[in-house]
């Protein structure tokens, strides 16, 4: 609605901002709470204090709210990861990192935001896990839209550090791992995790992990591609 556009653009930039985290502060708890299909964008707004209008200016539907609450997650932990990558490859060069090195720059940041988001309640970050376990085909998706730079990235630099393997079974491989993160997500403590459990929690994940992945290519490729 352009007139509804134009309402909201006359607004302080500070004001629209703040309506927007109060919409997805809203979402969060409400999806942590009831799941996606339990919570209706009446009861955002309710939880939020603001209107309908607000909402679809914003976001549009439900399901873009969702991708607001999960991308304020997301995006901060990838960039951490490329910035970890990035680290450790100018560490070793001209020759590539260690796996362990690589698995490190994957799986750290995810535990370190697990810890932090979990201030806002252990629900959210378990929230985190049934939203990338689900098979819903727009959320996987959504998914691979968010994933898809990091792990080509991810890819590019395994590719470099494990040169007998092929690119296919380097990315299920990951994928595999992608799986582990989700869990630990979905199964998060109530009581959280200190800096010393994170890790601990890092260390024994990259020492279980490594050797699978690193682990000479079968001979027959798994069934469908799963």
């Amino acid at each position: 609605n352009i007139r509804l556009k134009q309402l909201f653009d006359m607004m302080p930039i500070m004001s629209t901002a703040a309506t927007r985290t109060n919409i997805l502060d809203a979402a969060e708890r409400l999806f942590a709470s009831r799941g996606f299909d339990g919570t209706s964008i009446r009861a955002i707004t309710r939880e939020a204090g603001v209107n309908v209008a607000a909402v679809h200016y914003h976001f549009g539907t439900k399901e873009e709210v969702l991708r607001g609450v999960t991308d304020r997650v997301v995006i901060p932990i990838n960039g951490t990861r490329v910035e970890l990558l990035d680290r450790a490859v100018a560490d070793t060069a001209p020759f590539p990192p260690t796996v362990e090195a690589i698995l490190e720059a994957f799986i750290r940041p995810d535990l370190v935001e697990l810890r932090r988001i979990h201030k806002r309640g252990p629900a959210v970050a378990r929230l985190m896990g049934r939203v990338y376990s689900d098979q819903t085909p727009w959320i996987q998706a959504m998914t691979r839209e968010q994933f898809s730079g990091i792990q080509q990235r991810f890819l590019s630099v395994l590719g470099d550090a494990l040169p007998d393997l092929s690119t296919g079974e380097i990315a299920w491989r990951m994928n595999r791992i992608a799986a582990v993160i989700v869990n630990l997500f979905a199964t998060w403590p109530e009581e959280g995790m200190t800096e010393v459990q994170v890790d601990a929690t890092v260390d024994r994940l990259v020492a279980f992990l490594a050797p699978g992945l690193s682990a000479a290519e079968p001979t027959q490729p798994p069934a469908g591609g799963q």
